[in-house]
């Protein structure tokens, strides 16, 4: 195999990363390819603020994006060591795990992912998110027990786009579609909440979540709405990626 892909460019290997054992078994696995084939590797670990983070606490804080941070450079320093024999990137990336993997494997060569992974922080690399990128990405994915061994993902998770003749299915006619979203924002001197709404075809998501306005800054009451509401938002994100993700994959296999 030789080492130029993607139209000139060297040939990528992406892995994703969460602390755990199946993570690390995948990131060797993942370096050993790449030795093999004169690939380069990019460590990814994704992170997200907590559902309900800024409730009462100071709206800034980076302990979560450190923590992840952390994480990512240890696995890889315990994993290919500080002489790394292949080219590795670190990156880190805010976003849902398999939103952001699904996204940087569009121009990978390959992905390789851990079996049922758990992190050190919040949202990290589970079963659901392996069984999701084996069914949705655009290139090979491998995915690797703890043990080191890997193995295809299971044929119930794959969905094909041809009919058993092998013809390609015709493709389902657009639809156009609107969720009614209402906020209801109330102010209290340096407290801003803000009840949030969300109509997901019949089924009512909800959200309350708070920002409060640090004593040493300036009254800014926008500032104050944007930071609720966005909290607001980012909860019901979660909640519907939650509901997509068990419906999409169904019980995590190993």
């Amino acid at each position: 195999m030789d080492d130029v892909a993607n139209g000139g460019g060297r040939r990528r290997i992406l892995v994703g990363i969460d602390g755990s054992a199946p993570s690390k078994a995948a990131l060797r696995w993942a370096v050993g390819q790449a030795v093999l084939t004169g690939a380069a590797v990019q460590a990814v670990a994704a992170w997200e603020y907590p559902s309900l983070y800024g409730w009462l606490v100071p709206m800034v804080d980076d302990g979560f994006e450190r923590a992840a941070r952390r994480t990512l450079t240890a696995e890889v320093d315990e994993v290919a060591g500080r002489d790394r024999p292949v080219e590795i990137e670190e990156s880190l990336v805010l976003g849902h795990a398999a939103e952001v993997l699904l996204e940087l494997a569009e121009d990978a060569d390959l992905l390789v992912l851990g079996s049922r992974g758990r992190g050190t922080f919040a949202r990290t690399l589970l079963g659901s998110v392996s069984a999701r990128c084996a069914v949705h990405g655009s290139c090979p994915v491998v995915i690797v027990r703890a043990d080191g061994t890997a193995v295809r993902p299971h044929p119930a998770d794959l969905r094909t786009t041809t009919a058993t003749t092998g013809a390609p299915e015709a493709a389902p006619a657009a639809r156009t579609k609107e969720w009614p979203l209402s906020l209801h924002i109330v102010e209290s001197g340096d407290l801003t909440r803000v009840h949030a709404v969300l109509d997901a075809d019949g089924t009512a998501l909800h959200s309350d979540t708070r920002a409060r306005r640090d004593p040493h800054d300036a009254p800014a009451p926008p500032v104050g709405d944007a930071f609720a509401v966005g909290r607001a938002l980012i909860d019901l994100g979660h909640q519907l990626l939650s509901a997509g993700t068990r419906g999409a994959t169904g019980p995590a296999r190993e």
